[in-house]
């Protein structure tokens, strides 16, 4: 029979069990669980990867370690959430993992702990219930998610020169925003490369230049974010006719990034 010890006991015990799990919650959530185990990469995975990014069979030894250990921190620690029968989880775990991290190799923050907490991965396109449409994809800052369909991914790396690549286009939402919020030097850089993108367009008959090339997906000119987005996806994709067409736009994205999908750095 239990007393009124004992069930002040009880009470304190379950307390302390919901506080270590609100804990532990909100350590995975912000990506600082200790107790969550780093993965490092096998053989397979590192296959999976040249296969699907060409950029990352040409990396030198330091980048390609330093390149790794960003992928096996992003993947073990960023709460992955998959609705629905999507197939190949670990796969689109990795490529996931691997388009935020290629795309922020040259930056020396790249955890985006203020942009990013979650990625959420449906089979196929999915209903938003935030404003009621259907998507492919998209990018919640208030939230702090990307949200991806898994068919559509793999159609972006299907076809690796096409500029249309539904991850690089929402992480660079997310990067966006994160280095908008932060006042960082690296912070700065990004944004007066976004001040000078704005400057392009109002130059007079640049935008319809950008237009007329049809370089672009039309998708990019509805605003400066969803170009930055655009314009990620043909600076991974298609560097060489990107830096030889439109030179101006790519250096200044190559200075955003710091990191030449083209032309890499040497060790140092």
């Amino acid at each position: 029979m239990f007393t009124e010890y004992n069930i002040k006991i009880l009470a304190l015990v379950f307390l302390g069990v919901q506080v270590c799990y609100l804990l532990y919650y909100t350590l995975s959530l912000y990506s600082l669980n200790p107790f969550v185990r780093l993965r490092e990469l096998s053989k397979q995975d590192e296959k999976l990867l040249v296969d699907n990014f060409p950029v990352y069979a040409q990396l030198t030894p330091l980048l390609k370690a330093k390149c790794d250990k960003r992928i096996v921190w992003f993947r073990s620690r960023k709460k992955f959430l998959f609705y629905g029968k999507v197939e190949k989880k670990e796969e689109l775990r990795l490529l996931l993992s691997a388009s935020c991290i290629l795309m922020t190799l040259g930056l020396r923050k790249y955890k985006m702990t203020r942009s990013l907490l979650r990625i959420v991965v449906y089979p196929s396109k999915y209903y938003s219930r935030l404003n009621r449409r259907h998507h492919l994809g998209e990018y919640n800052p208030h939230f702090k998610m990307v949200i991806f369909s898994a068919d559509t991914i793999w159609e972006g790396f299907r076809i690796s020169d096409d500029n249309v690549n539904l991850a690089l286009h929402e992480f660079a939402h997310a990067l966006s925003f994160e280095m908008i919020r932060k006042s960082s030097w690296e912070a700065r850089k990004f944004k007066v490369g976004l001040k000078k993108i704005k400057e392009l367009f109002l130059r007079e008959g640049y935008a319809q230049k950008l237009a007329d090339s049809k370089y672009f997906r039309e998708y990019g000119m509805t605003n400066l974010q969803e170009f930055f987005s655009v314009a990620v996806e043909n600076y991974a994709e298609t560097p060489h006719i990107f830096k030889s067409d439109f030179p101006e736009l790519y250096e200044i994205i190559q200075k955003m990034l710091g990191f030449d999908f083209q032309v890499l750095p040497k060790d140092h």
